[in-house]
Order: C-alpha cells, then sequence, then structure tokens
C-alpha cells in the first residue's frame, strides 16, 4: 500500500467464508488471506459521516473530506486508473469452468464408478457456478476518510468512528482497525479507510497520492480475490465428492486416509483444469511437510492412526492435517504404480465389500490393485 505525505492505511485484509472441506482443505495455489467472510448474526455496519464533513462521489468511489479539501479530492478520485488484475480473477475461472465443465464431469464420474451426473451438475449449477459469480461481482463498500492526522484524532476524540476507530487517550491520537471484510453470503460492512494528508502538501501532490493510494487498494482486493476464487473450487469440489462418494462408506478410523488421499489426489487433476493453477502444483501444496508444522506426517501410521479421543484436543486438527499429507502422497505413489484406473478399481470392491480394517484395505488394494501400500502408510 503507497505511503507517503498522504497515506491511505488500509490493510484491505480479506477475512474468511470459506467453503468447507472437510475432506481435504487445500492450501491456496499462493499465500493470502481466505476469501469469504465468516457468517455472522451481528448487524451490518453502516456509513456515519463524520461531523463536518461531506460525500463526495467521483467514478465509483465515495471520499469524505471537509469543504475546502472537495476540490482537489474530486480531481484525485477522477485520476485514478484502473488497476492491473491478474489473470486468475473469478471471471477467468468462470471461462474454464464453462470450457472444461463437461470434461470434468465425465472424469469424476469414471474416476468414482458413479452410476450416473445428475448430482454433479446440480452441483455445478446450484453451487460452483453461482459462487465464482458472485466472486466475480463482489465490491466492497469502502469509503475514504481524507483528513490530517490531527482531524482524524479530534473527530475520534469526540466519539466519532465507534467500534473501527478510537481515541487512545494515552497516545493522544486516534487508533482503527484497517481490514476491509469481504463476504458473499450478506451484506458486506461498510468500510471508512482513513487517506491521511500532510497539511503543509500542496494540493497536487494530495491527490496524487491519494489517486495512488486508491490505485493500489483496488489492486490489492484483486490480488486477493484472485488468490483466492481457486481455492475455493478445490475446497467445494472436496467437499461434494466427500460427502456423496466417501460418507456413504462410513470408513473406519484406520481406513481414513483412502478417504483423504484419494479425495485430494483426484481433485487436484480437477481444479488443475477448472482452474489456472496446475494439478502438479495442487498436488505439491498439500503434500509439503514443511518443518515448522507442529505434526510432521512422516511418523503416522495411517494404517493405525491415533484416535481422537487418545489426543489433546489441542492437537487433534494438527494430527488429521498431517494424515491428508500423509495419505495424498500414499495415493500419488499408488497411482504411479498402479495407474489411476487400479483406485477406481479399488473403490469399487469397497463398496461391495467394505474390509475390516485397516490392514484388511491394504490387503484389498494389494489383491485388487496388484500395488503393495504397507511400506508408504508406516511410520517413516
Amino acid at each position: 500500500m503507497y505511503r507517503s505525505a498522504l497515506t491511505l492505511l488500509a490493510a484491505a485484509t480479506v477475512a474468511a467464508i470459506a467453503t468447507p472441506a472437510p475432506a481435504q482443505p487445500a492450501p491456496p495455489p499462493s499465500a493470502g488471506a481466505p476469501v469469504i467472510a465468516a457468517p455472522t448474526t451481528a448487524p451490518r455496519a453502516t456509513l456515519v459521516v463524520p461531523p463536518g464533513f461531506d460525500r463526495v462521489t467521483v467514478g465509483g468511489y465515495t471520499a469524505l473530506c471537509e469543504p475546502n479539501d472537495q476540490a482537489w479530492v474530486k480531481r484525485a478520485l477522477a485520476d485514478v486508473k484502473p488497476a492491473t488484475r491478474p489473470t486468475t480473477m473469478p471471471a477467468d475461472v468462470l471461462q474454464r469452468i464453462a470450457t472444461n465443465r463437461a470434461a470434468v464431469i465425465k472424469q469424476i464420474v469414471t474416476d468414482f464408478a458413479l452410476s450416473g451426473d445428475k448430482e454433479l451438475n446440480a452441483f455445478f449449477d446450484d453451487m460452483l457456478v453461482p459462487t465464482m459469480k458472485k466472486l466475480d461481482t463482489v465490491k466492497p463498500p469502502v469509503f475514504f476518510l481524507v483528513c490530517t492526522r490531527d482531524r482524524l484524532r479530534d473527530i475520534t476524540k469526540a466519539g466519532w468512528g465507534e467500534p473501527r476507530y478510537h481515541y487512545n487517550r494515552v497516545a493522544n491520537e486516534a487508533s482503527y482497525d484497517d481490514n476491509v471484510m469481504l463476504t458473499i453470503d450478506r451484506p458486506m460492512d461498510d468500510a471508512v479507510l482513513p487517506a491521511l494528508y500532510v497539511e503543509t502538501d500542496p494540493p497536487e501532490t494530495r491527490a496524487k497520492n491519494l489517486s495512488a493510494g486508491v490505485q493500489q487498494l483496488d489492486a490489492h482486493l484483486a490480488l486477493q480475490l484472485s488468490q483466492q476464487c481457486q481455492p475455493a473450487v478445490f475446497n467445494m469440489l472436496a467437499d461434494h465428492i466427500d460427502k456423496t462418494v466417501f460418507v456413504p462408506l462410513k470408513l473406519r478410523r484406520d481406513q481414513k486416509w483412502l478417504e483423504l488421499g484419494v479425495t485430494g489426489y483426484f481433485t487436484a487433476a480437477y481444479a488443475g483444469t477448472l482452474t489456472p493453477a496446475p494439478k502438479d502444483l495442487w498436488l505439491k501444496q498439500m503434500t509439503f511437510d514443511s518443518p515448522r508444522f507442529p505434526v510432521s506426517a512422516k511418523p503416522i501410521d495411517l494404517a493405525r492412526p491415533l484416535e481422537e479421543s487418545a489426543m489433546r484436543a489441542v492437537a487433534v486438527p494438527y494430527y488429521n492435517q498431517a494424515m491428508r499429507r500423509k495419505a495424498v502422497a500414499v495415493v500419488m505413489t499408488w497411482a504411479q504404480k498402479g495407474g489411476d484406473a487400479s483406485v477406481t478399481k479399488v473403490l469399487t470392491a469397497v463398496r461391495a465389500k467394505p474390509p475390516a480394517d485397516g490392514p484388511a484395505l491394504i490387503k484389498l488394494i494389494q489383491d485388487t490393485a496388484g500395488v503393495d501400500l504397507s511400506k508408504d502408510v508406516a511410520p517413516q
């Protein structure tokens, strides 16, 4: 974000809604905050114009400023140039979905030996495409409060702006929340961001800095959306596959790795077709065993995993995440040795006659697919 004589103070953090994916929550192709904000029952925060300030709207941007600043503020908003947008925006993903949908649905039916594609088409029509369309049109109601730092202190001292703004009596200055929260499931809160200038700067300098700050905020928000629409596609696909394919199987804890690994492995291929992020990148992200993560995947015995009840509650999500990483890696090895069709063959066998436990599942895979995974699922 631009910081100079006029500072547009906005972290523009996109907080999260995100579609749940218990089967295989995937890390995004590139780092970024989650996309969609968590549901809340709190009332929507609406704009309250500070006393002595006026609203100025030009080109879709609205600033709050005092009368003496209106002329240069109008020029600044008129001069904002369109931000450079990544090629991974929701609109780009929608185009890829439109182009590749039929092929992906056909592949899912094949990979999971499904009886038809009715549920998959309903998923695309009722969930995936509408979500991407909402992301494509999301526009947070942002207002720019144009003033000096001293003026901001004075209006917050008088009580304006709570709870986003607050007067800090100890520091004798204003403090504020500079996050912009994006959501697609409810009306978004009005976000008033301070755009501070130095009183000694000429109007031309103030206008130039304000234009640059608004433009950079636009670019940052676009980047956040572009980074998050791709994992949203992955997570929604994985969640649908988990609910429709694996939940009915009622796999035991010592067989859960089959669900986690197969869902992650195949969904990486589908997401690699429906989004710009390729399959290999999804798999690399999912299987990377970071030394900084609290639980390593290597020591886990997928055929005999720890029961959640045997762990401290705080450790459970970390252990389960590590299970996912190792499970996807095991299925990758399996597919390399026996081919994707061998995975489908085993799923069909599991549906026909569920194995008794974890070791029985390993034996079923060896007998059905001709692939011995006993060493791969074992502690490393």
